[in-house]
């Protein structure tokens, strides 16, 4: 569960976000605006069918991936008011040969996520950035898999604020979702590429 959120003068959030249309990562970051310090990270991965958004009377008319995904941009909305982020970025989708359909997947939730941002703030940008950017972002190799980011990212626990604790619990969309927003952070706030 997030943590709930107090409105600070000098607190920002950044919101990373991993996408797929049934596990939905995502990342709140917080930071200092005047020492650029992060304060907290905190990620949760979302489930489209069990968002509490979740029509069934929609999955039963257009599909449970139509469902998932609508429950998905409800709750990213809610989420936007709640949080009121600087930045948006989310993982862009990648083509993988032997998963074809996974992408055209993705491109509907990033869809769903643009949307989302737009109905929230219609002049805030979502920033996508490449899967292998964002490992890197975190110390990991571009072509790390799960459990080398999951390696990377505990070597950081003290700069993101993340107990070892945390991070042992989180899973794979978590993770991802908080280098992300890391990621995000590294480039837009600090200003380095």
């Amino acid at each position: 569960m997030f943590l709930p959120y107090i409105q600070q003068d000098r607190v920002a959030n950044v919101v990373g976000i991993d996408p797929g249309s049934q596990t939905l990562g995502l990342c709140v970051l917080s930071f200092d605006i005047v020492t650029f310090e992060i304060i907290s990270t905190q990620a949760k991965t979302f489930y489209g069918d069990r968002l509490p958004q979740y029509d069934k009377f929609i999955a039963a008319t257009h599909g449970d991936r139509v469902a998932r995904i609508l429950a998905h941009k409800q709750n990213i909305k809610e989420l936007l008011y709640y949080y009121k982020p600087i930045i948006v970025a989310s993982e862009s989708p990648f083509f993988n040969t032997r998963r074809p359909n996974a992408f055209a997947a993705l491109l509907e939730v990033l869809t769903m996520i643009r949307d989302s941002i737009i109905e929230y703030n219609p002049y805030q940008p979502l920033i996508g950035i490449d899967p292998p950017t964002v490992k890197k972002a975190v110390g990991a190799p571009g072509n790390a898999d799960k459990s080398m980011v999951l390696l990377a990212l505990s070597k950081m626990g003290d700069a993101l604020k993340l107990n070892q604790n945390y991070i042992s619990q989180l899973d794979e969309h978590s993770v991802d979702a908080i280098a992300v927003a890391y990621c995000a952070y590294v480039n837009q706030v600090l200003n380095r590429q």
